[in-house]
């Protein structure tokens, strides 16, 4: 599409007024430029760059990938949860992803651990396989293989017998929108094997 604009025309009397005028600065302008020092600018920035830049900053991100994050979020938390061995750490860590009912119940279940010099061993290989969104509602399943992972004595480094998962530990998580972020509500452990 081509959007042609009006052409005005300056009357015939004026253009050689704006020639001598012209004329007459052209030598200022020149002595200026002449004696005025070399300045070097910055580099503009590319602009299909800045423009990436400002689409990024601008989207928010989608349901699905905040129910991820907070899932995501959530197992980190857990092990640095357990690994500090510090209630305090628990609450800190633990706060943004669980109410506070279980927030005790986990520094229950840790203390008792670390009661028993038990520390947390290995690491969980995660494949998210589904996720699923139902208003204020979510659920995230994972087909995991935990199989390298468990629980170990400090002391010995023994691994606690029965601790260590399995090559498709099939869990479904659910997480609720509260107050405009996802929690984590309950986890469920399927009897049956799943494929990444």
């Amino acid at each position: 599409m081509t959007t042609t604009f009006p052409t005005w025309q300056r009357p015939a009397w004026r253009l050689p007024a704006l020639l001598s005028v012209a004329a007459c600065l052209l030598p200022l302008l020149v002595a200026c430029t002449a004696t005025a020092p070399l300045v070097h600018l910055p580099a503009k920035p590319k602009l299909h760059a800045a423009r990436a830049a400002a689409a990024t900053v601008q989207r928010p991100p989608s349901a699905r990938q905040q129910v991820i994050d907070a899932y995501l979020g959530y197992t980190t938390a857990m092990t640095d949860a357990f690994n500090s061995r510090s209630v305090a750490e628990v609450r800190h860590y633990l706060a943004p992803y669980l109410d506070t009912a279980t927030v005790r119940n986990a520094i229950r279940a840790f203390t008792e651990a670390w009661a028993r010099d038990e520390v947390s061993y290995g690491q969980v290989e995660r494949h998210i396989i589904g996720v699923n969104i139902e208003g204020k509602a979510a659920w995230v399943h994972d087909c995991d293989n935990t199989s390298d992972s468990g629980l170990a004595y400090a002391g010995t480094d023994q691994i606690v017998p029965g601790s260590l998962g399995i090559r498709d530990d099939n869990l479904v998580t659910r997480l609720n929108l509260v107050h405009g972020r996802w929690v984590v509500y309950v986890q469920t452990v399927e009897d049956v094997s799943c494929t990444p």
